[in-house]
């Protein structure tokens, strides 16, 4: 059994299928054999997952997200993270695939503070297309869950499509490996305006992977090249920031493998994804 650990779950801008090209060229560029590691934007944590996996040990990294993942990665950084109360959800779950979607729309509609950061993960390997889910204060928001479904005798799919992506098995062995794999990183739950607040050591390497321009917006969005500006005046630590487009000449194209993908399943093509050095 692989002692790597995975992304937790499903969720669209996730970038697990190209974090090894990214790491490549992030520890390529880092000033020093001590740098510290800066993943804004960090989503489910591909990147950062992947550097912790390369030998980085997590108190070099620093995460950072306004979102739910920020509140999750926080919590696993700083040993929080409740899995005996993940386990006990899981074990709530219905027994009956067909159910799981109605669960989910209920378990939505809990006040986010009585029940904690440990829903979150269900909530989101629980989401149609992998779409992001936030919450608005007190409730969670885009809560638009997967339904159990079965191939018909016409359907080109021949196997059932699960209403959680991992399930909750898998989901369970992959948060287990990162409670243990990633304590220790520090992930700051916050607009990404805040890492400028105070200096960011020269020899630090920045990693921003921010909402695409012309796709699916997310609940939180913020102007790339003000931000861009900002460390640019306080910084000269590499930054390096991933997009659908090249950005400037000093862009690299990265191999997007795996399936074309896409919400309905029938895009044409695959996106491009592009890293570039800012």
């Amino acid at each position: 059994m692989s002692t790597l650990m995975r992304v937790p779950c499903s969720y669209q801008g996730g970038k697990q299928r190209i974090a090894s090209q990214v790491v490549d060229h992030l520890l390529q560029v880092a000033p020093s054999p001590h740098s510290k590691f800066y993943d804004l934007c960090c989503g489910s944590g591909a990147i950062s997952i992947e550097l912790v996996n390369r030998g980085i040990d997590p108190s070099r990294i620093c995460m950072l997200d306004i979102s739910s993942w920020g509140a999750f990665w926080a919590a696993i950084g700083a040993g929080t993270f409740n899995m005996d109360v993940f386990d006990r959800l899981v074990a709530e779950l219905p027994k009956d695939k067909r159910d799981f979607k109605a669960h989910m729309v209920q378990l939505s509609q809990i006040p986010v503070r009585k029940i904690g950061i440990e829903l979150y993960p269900l909530l989101q390997a629980s989401s149609f297309g992998g779409k992001q889910i936030w919450h608005n204060g007190e409730h969670w928001s885009n809560a638009c869950f997967r339904d159990y479904w079965e191939p018909t005798a016409t359907s080109v799919r021949r196997s059932p499509a699960n209403p959680m992506q991992p399930g909750p098995d898998e989901l369970q062995r992959r948060l287990n490996k990162l409670v243990n794999g990633m304590k220790g990183v520090n992930c700051i739950n916050d607009d990404i305006m805040s890492i400028l607040n105070s200096p960011l050591p020269d020899d630090a390497v920045v990693y921003v992977d921010p909402p695409y321009k012309s796709t699916t917006k997310y609940g939180y969005n913020f102007d790339l090249n003000s931000f861009v500006t900002a460390f640019r005046e306080m910084s000269k630590a590499p930054l390096l920031v991933s997009e659908g487009v090249a950005l400037t000449e000093n862009s690299v194209m990265l191999t997007f493998g795996g399936a074309k993908g896409g919400i309905s399943g029938v895009k044409k093509g695959k996106h491009q994804e592009w890293l570039n050095y800012l």
